[in-house]
């Protein structure tokens, strides 16, 4: 099983554009994350890295919002996604596109989001699945993109497992991972999500955080009067 942290220096994606048919991918990324984004409620959404600030949410109902990423253009928050300059358990919403791909260190970076997100806080994660067409592609061609670092969805759910996340839902697109330019390849494209899920290139996971409170919960109720008496009570023995 490939480590998951690196010391490889990896290079960081500043566009959808720099990934393979990347306008296709924005797409039906979008449309994913436009019916789950209306149901996320709360007071701050941080959108980290590029990718992710590119992601349209006009549609969330969370009126503060934050894009996070160490450079770029209309970033609010210019920072290390692995150490996040944000107070804990403040963020009600966190976005992270093709970030776990591109990561050194995905383990941290995980634990970071866990870190600052609220109790029932809502993080989305979209990833590639190196057991695809486009993982086949990744292999033959290092190059193509030049840095991903592609992990299994399951992995990513078991360490969202490890840090108490419940998955609400998961989605798997882009089965061909190319442009559909006829009915056929349409056809071929609903199948393969359908029927053959986990070959598809994308994954789309929306989990929830849960926390269990270590201290348990004294109940208020209290008898108003003792059931037992603690008296002795006295026993009257008859002679035989």
């Amino acid at each position: 099983m490939k480590i998951a942290k690196t010391s490889r220096i990896l290079t960081p994606i500043e566009s959808w554009a720099q990934l393979p048919h990347g306008q296709c991918l924005l797409k039906e990324t979008q449309c994913r994350l436009d019916h789950t984004i209306t149901r996320c409620f709360g007071y701050h959404l941080l959108k980290l890295g590029q990718l992710s600030s590119q992601l349209s949410t006009a549609k969330s109902p969370i009126i503060h919002q934050i894009n996070c990423a160490p450079s770029g253009e209309d970033i609010g928050l210019i920072a290390d996604l692995h150490l996040l300059p944000v107070q804990d358990s403040s963020i009600d919403l966190c976005i992270l596109a093709h970030e776990l791909d591109f990561s050194s260190d995905p383990h941290q970076l995980l634990r970071e989001i866990d870190r600052v997100l609220t109790l029932d806080g809502t993080l989305i994660i979209s990833g590639y699945n190196p057991i695809s067409l486009f993982g086949l592609r990744s292999l033959m061609n290092p190059k193509n993109p030049q840095t991903a670092r592609l992990f299994l969805p399951n992995r990513v759910l078991d360490w969202l497992h490890l840090l108490g996340f419940e998955i609400q839902q998961k989605q798997h697109f882009d089965f061909l991972s190319c442009k559909l330019h006829s009915k056929f390849s349409n056809c071929v494209e609903s199948i393969g999500e359908r029927y053959l899920p986990y070959f598809c290139s994308t994954y789309f996971i929306v989990a929830k955080k849960q926390s269990i409170p270590m201290t348990p919960i004294k109940s208020p109720f209290k008898f108003s009067k003792p059931i037992v008496n603690q008296q002795p009570i006295a026993t009257r023995h008859h002679k035989q």
